[in-house]
């Protein structure tokens, strides 16, 4: 009996911890995500709750969204900031609501705001263009565009599966460093692979032996031709309604970057990059250790 009350004890102190930790998780300032209407239905409402939740526990707070009308004045965002808490830890603005952050930021400057400059590189300067403000009271952080390619590079000798075929790389002219990383990621591989880059689809010219197609920004055309290779796609959207080609996904959206720029701000650093998620699509019959 004395045994059995021991465990009902253990098991309580258990139950009571798991109880406050709980309370406190609810209780604490929640950190919030500005987005559309749209962008949560191309996303997948689902997935957002899944990147929420564990976003959330690796910070140990709410992560909530905060959606808005497509068509909502930059001057509303900061009143619909307002409705999902009053007092957040931070708020999360991507660049394209970078006016909408200024106004909230000059309305509550007690708030930490953090704005998502997505993949960009140094010599530009969007929040600065997008304002024409000074922006020394936000915390801005890019996609570590770099390490995307770089990995890319890695996948894509995986995805050959030893054929020694070619690849084709779709990128946009605003990232130059991504045909270095790309091939940086090839050779640490050990292999290179015959590449070919092009910032536009225009320039595509069919490539013998292909076994590898990576689309970044620029290239979507090349869907069209169903050409039935492996797709590396950076993007964002639900992957139930990518083609069928595609088999890594190369995630950069708010909700995935949230923690580090969370983490980031809260240990003061101003500006930084952050890592993009890769989801592996079991849709091929290929080696996914080696692609983890």
């Amino acid at each position: 009996m004395k045994l059995n009350i021991n465990k009902i004890m253990i098991i309580a102190a258990a139950v009571l911890v798991l109880i406050v930790l709980l309370v406190i998780f609810y209780i604490r300032p929640p950190v919030l995500i500005v987005t559309e209407e749209s962008f949560l239905s191309l996303y997948s409402k689902k997935r957002v709750a899944r990147e929420a939740s564990i976003t959330g526990f690796s910070l140990f707070r709410q992560v909530k969204t905060v959606a808005v009308a497509n068509d909502a004045g930059f001057d509303i965002v900061p009143v619909a900031v307002l409705d999902v808490s009053s007092k957040p830890y931070c708020v999360i603005f991507p660049l394209r609501f970078a006016r909408s952050a200024k106004l909230f930021n000059d309305q509550h400057p007690e708030i930490t705001v953090i704005i998502l400059e997505g993949r960009y590189q140094d010599f530009e300067k969007p929040v600065e263009t997008a304002i024409n403000s000074d922006i020394s009271n936000f915390f801005i952080y890019k996609t570590d565009i770099n390490d995307d390619f770089y990995m890319a590079g890695r996948a894509s000798v995986v995805l050959d599966q030893g054929k020694s075929g070619s690849v084709i790389v779709f990128n946009d002219r605003n990232m130059p460093s991504a045909r270095e990383n790309f091939l940086r990621g090839l050779h640490d591989r050990g292999n290179l692979l015959d590449t070919r880059f092009y910032t536009s689809f225009s320039q595509y010219s069919e490539s013998p032996n292909l076994s590898c197609a990576v689309v970044s920004g620029s290239g979507s055309e090349l869907f069209e031709k169903r050409l039935g290779v492996p797709v590396i796609l950076f993007s964002w959207i639900d992957p139930a309604i990518l083609p069928a080609d595609v088999i890594l996904v190369i995630d950069d959206s708010p909700w995935v970057q949230a923690g580090q720029a969370v983490k980031l701000s809260s240990s003061g650093q101003k500006n930084g990059y952050i890592k993009s998620k890769f989801h592996y699509l079991d849709r091929k019959k290929l080696d996914k250790s080696l692609l983890r």
